[in-house]
């Protein structure tokens, strides 16, 4: 009678947790993963990619311009004198100025709060000389956001550099916003400087025994200073409305200035 059979059955029972237990070992430490069929699933075996590097975007200024120039239909700019600081005066060699070359320096307004109408801020004879000529469209600086006092300062700054008032003019400008209680200490400090004597505003005087200046040697080094002029004023944009009301009317100004050299040069170069 044979017993070994048993034997053998115990013994093949006892291996096999030993087998299980190698082929568990064999599937942890391996890195390929087994389908449902027992094949090495595909996607387990292909490479993982870097993450993508994007490139760093262009920066932009945080909230858009808010000084437009465009045309604007004269039928959308209010008749209102809030900031007609002097009578328009006889406008008919301006009219005829116009009328032969063109309108050449835009005028100044600030849209209405939820209409689609204008508020005319600087440049009142211009727009009655384009009136008088029946014409329906000025060139306009349009200010999204302007304040009262800003816009003050703007048309203060319109009249003092077009044709200089006499003092009485300034006079009774300085009395009339007063009265109306909108004399502000920067129009103030404007209408001052513009009654100070004519020495305090004296150029530098060019000495007789200086050597003349080389015109392309000037344009070359004006060109590199309104260079880092402009990298300057691209930091500041974003925070113009931040600064002092009188510094942002002064800045204007020298921006305007430099707008009406701009298409003075342009005139000549065509």
């Amino acid at each position: 009678m044979e017993t070994r059979e048993p034997e053998q059955m115990s013994s093949d029972s006892s291996e096999e947790p030993t087998g299980s237990d190698e082929a568990a070992g064999v599937a942890s430490s391996s890195p390929e993963v087994l389908d449902a069929d027992g094949a090495v699933a595909a996607d387990a075996a292909m490479p993982t990619l870097p993450p993508r590097v994007e490139p760093a975007p262009t920066p932009r200024l945080e909230r858009p311009p808010e000084v437009e120039e465009r045309l604007v239909s004269l039928d959308l700019v209010d008749e209102d004198d809030a900031f007609q600081l002097r009578p328009a005066g006889d406008v008919g060699r301006l009219a005829m100025d116009l009328a032969r070359l063109g309108q050449a320096f835009p005028v100044d307004v600030r849209v209405r709060p939820g209409t689609d109408r204008y508020q005319l801020v600087s440049g009142f004879r211009r727009v009655a000389a384009l009136r008088f000529l029946h014409r329906t469209a000025v060139l306009a600086r349009v200010h999204a956001q302007l304040s009262d006092e800003d816009a003050l300062l703007v048309a203060l700054a319109g009249i003092l550099h077009a044709a200089a008032p006499t003092d009485e003019e300034l006079e009774g400008i300085a009395a009339r916003l007063d009265q109306e209680g909108r004399l502000s200490a920067a129009a103030a400090d404007m209408l001052d400087r513009a009654r100070a004597p004519e020495d305090d505003l004296a150029p530098e005087s060019v000495e007789s025994d200086e050597e003349e200046i080389d015109a392309d040697e000037l344009a070359a080094a004006l060109t590199a200073r309104m260079g880092e002029l402009n990298q300057d004023l691209s930091v500041l944009a974003p925070v113009f409305d931040a600064l002092e009301p009188g510094q942002r009317a002064e800045l204007l100004q020298q921006l305007r200035y430099a707008a009406e050299l701009v298409a003075y040069f342009d005139q000549e170069e065509s």
